[in-house]
Order: structure tokens, then C-alpha cells, then sequence
């Protein structure tokens, strides 16, 4: 595709930002990024002086720690929203943002991408519901933030028709304050074009790719890049194999502290000051309770059961909770019940003889051949527990 050389300009709208905002009084002008800690799924917030934008929205179950999210800093209008690439742990929450009541100035999705129509992408579809259409970004491409701020494009720079990762959305931001690389789930091959074209100069902050799996982030790409803060969007009890030790010790080589999105409460937030160093900030919302700790699961597949063991202190109420089978790629809700503190509950279906407490309306989810994971949500979209069937990738 023939790369685009037209200048995008955004739309100048102010967002109001909650007191967690940077003040006048602390200079007035750093960049903020608020990362979700919402297992392997990407939602970042980026606010830079008046304005906000949105990278990725997690999968759909996630919907309410991105609303959390934007609540917390008062962010009613987004002046842009970008979606990287065609998985649903990037844009599952898209279409719960659209029928939000969050103003939303402009939707952006990289022109490249592989395995869908247009009718069908997950940008065009949510765009839709505002009446809105998506604006198609290119290598190239550069969108003004604020009086000195800016998003680069620098890839994809060719279609990859065998892994949608390599074909992510990435991009600089800059500003008078640093600067932050967003790389989607860019892994090794479209890294390596990235490379061979010249599009990586250094950065402030880099949000790893993939995960932090270690078919990304590479030692040339570091070397060029130099970040003193690295953030790793993941939670290894969902893919265990994540960050993989050999992406934290590339990362530790070029001297950049990592910090992984699991390690904190409901986001981390990073500050960017001119002449300073980022700093990492752990966020919990002040309108939702704190995550349940101690809870676990088990699967047991030839009963098709799920058991909730709550070890906390406190009765886990199941009431707008969900799991979320990786295998059969669905997510239940769970029905209204409580597990008391210290108890267990059995979740059951259609094709469980008998013994379970309470049932899903499903036939059958849990897989009895292959590997298949259960995801735990809470009614606030975070993950608070993961199993899998103890079957082989």
C-alpha cells in the first residue's frame, strides 16, 4: 500500500479532567498514560494537556474498568480513539464505548489489517453507531495533540496474512515533556521491517509488545529505542508464558526498569515531565470496591463444572461477575449467588449430571480434548482469577 502523506489534524476539544489531573500548580503540561491492569488485554488513556485519548479498549467483558477508567479522570469527550489491530483483547470494548454516552471525536484504525471486510472491522462497526466513519492510518501519517504534541505512524508497513499482530498500529507519541512508543502486539516480523526501514528513534516510555512474549521487543530494536520505562500489559496466571523472562532481560540490558500491569491495583499510571525521569504511579478507583483477593478455580471437564474457592475474608458476591472460556472463545454470566468467606460454589451446565450449586444456561463450555483455559471476571471487568483443564497447548 502506498504509504500517506497527509497531514491529520484533530480536533482541539477539552476534556475535563478529575483532580488525579496534573494542576497548574505542577507545571501544567505533563503527559499522563493510565494503563489497565485487566489480565492480557491492552487499554491505555493517554491525557496531554486538554485532551484524551484512547489506545485499544480490552476485550468486551472489560467494559466496566475502561468506563471505571474514564470516570475516575473525569474524561466525558475523547478526541480520539485508535484501535491497532483485529483481536478482541484490543477492541472487544469498542462497541460498549460507542453506545456510551463518552463524546468521541474520531476513530482510527490502521488501513492495514488481513482476514475481515470493512463492513466488518470492529473500528467501522462502532464508528457506525455515532455515524461517524473511520480515518484510515498509514505510515506517515501524523496527528497533532494539544500546541506541541503529536501521534507518528510508523508501521504497519506491509500486510501480514498469517498473523494479525504484525500487522498492529505503531506509534510515537511526542511532546515537550518525552515521548512514548505504543507498539499494539508488533512481534519479531514486523519489528524487523520496522528495523530495516529506519522508523525507531529513542524513547521515554515503551509499551511492550504482545505482551511481553518473547517473539517481540528484540535486542536491535532496544538498542535503538533506549526506554527508561517499559510497561507490560499481561497477567501470567491468564498466559502463563507471559512476560517471558527473556523480553524482562533484554529490557534489564539496556538499563529499563519493566513494569507489568498484574503488579498493580486497577492501573499504573505513568507521568511524563520535561527534564525528568517517568514515574509510575499504582491507581485504585475511588468509586468501586477493591479487588477480591484469595479466589481461585478449578475445571473438572467430565462433569462440565467450574468451582469458585473463595479463600478471602470477605463473602464473594457473584452477582454481574462472568467467566470466560479461552477454548470456546464465549463468556458467561454468572448467576446472582455468594460464596461465602472461606466457601466454594459449583457452577454447573446443561450437560452436568448432578452436584453442582448453581447452573449456566450453556449446553456445554469446558473443553474435554484440548487446552482450555477460564478466565474469572468481577462485575468490574477485572480478572480475578484464572484455571485451565490441565490438558497440553
Amino acid at each position: 500500500m502506498k504509504k500517506c502523506a497527509l497531514l491529520l489534524i484533530l480536533v482541539l476539544m477539552t476534556g475535563m479532567l478529575s483532580s488525579c489531573a496534573v494542576s497548574e500548580t505542577d507545571g501544567g503540561e505533563a503527559a499522563q498514560l493510565v494503563c489497565l491492569n485487566i489480565g492480557k488485554a491492552d487499554c491505555m488513556l493517554l491525557m496531554y494537556q486538554s485532551e484524551a485519548y484512547l489506545i485499544d479498549t480490552g476485550y468486551e467483558q472489560n467494559w466496566p474498568a475502561l468506563e471505571a477508567m474514564l470516570r475516575q479522570y473525569g474524561v466525558t469527550r475523547l478526541n480520539g480513539v485508535f484501535v491497532t489491530h483485529c483481536h478482541e483483547d484490543h477492541e472487544g470494548g469498542l462497541m460498549a464505548l460507542a453506545k456510551s454516552d463518552t463524546a468521541v471525536d474520531a476513530w482510527y484504525a490502521p488501513r492495514i489489517y488481513y482476514g475481515i471486510t470493512e463492513a466488518l472491522h470492529p473500528a467501522v462497526q462502532a464508528a457506525a453507531v455515532r455515524n461517524a466513519s473511520v480515518s484510515w492510518l498509514e505510515a506517515g501519517n501524523r496527528l497533532t495533540v494539544g500546541s506541541d504534541g503529536s501521534f507518528s505512524v510508523l508501521g504497519p508497513l506491509s500486510v501480514d496474512v498469517t498473523n494479525e499482530n504484525n500487522n498492529s498500529l505503531v506509534m510515537r507519541f511526542s511532546c515537550g515533556q518525552g515521548s512514548i512508543l505504543f507498539t499494539g502486539d508488533m512481534k519479531e516480523d514486523e519489528e524487523y521491517e520496522l528495523l530495516q526501514a529506519g522508523a525507531f528513534s529513542s524513547c521515554d516510555v515503551l509499551k511492550v509488545g504482545h505482551h511481553g512474549d518473547n517473539k517481540a521487543t528484540g535486542k536491535k530494536m532496544l538498542k535503538i529505542v533506549q526506554p527508561d520505562v517499559a510497561v507490560i500489559l499481561t497477567d501470567s496466571r491468564e498466559e502463563p508464558d507471559t512476560p517471558a523472562s527473556s523480553t524482562l532481560k533484554r529490557l534489564d540490558n539496556v538499563d529499563c526498569v519493566s513494569y507489568i500491569s498484574q503488579d498493580f491495583s486497577d492501573a499504573l499510571l505513568i507521568t511524563l515531565k520535561k527534564g525528568q525521569k517517568p514515574t509510575v504511579t499504582d491507581v485504585a478507583w475511588d468509586d468501586v470496591p477493591q479487588r477480591a483477593e484469595n479466589v481461585s478455580l478449578s475445571i473438572d471437564t467430565e462433569n462440565d463444572t467450574l468451582t469458585v474457592y473463595n479463600r478471602g475474608n470477605e463473602a464473594l458476591n457473584l452477582n454481574g461477575c462472568s467467566v470466560y472460556s479461552t477454548k470456546g472463545n464465549e463468556l458467561f454470566t454468572l448467576p446472582d449467588a455468594t460464596v461465602a468467606a472461606g466457601g466454594q460454589i459449583v457452577i454447573g451446565t446443561k450437560s452436568t449430571g448432578g452436584g453442582a450449586d448453581v447452573y449456566l444456561t450453556a449446553k456445554k463450555v469446558w473443553n474435554k480434548k484440548n487446552l482450555d483455559r477460564a478466565i474469572f471476571y468481577d462485575a468490574y471487568g477485572r480478572v480475578l482469577a484464572c484455571t485451565d483443564n490441565g490438558l497440553a497447548e
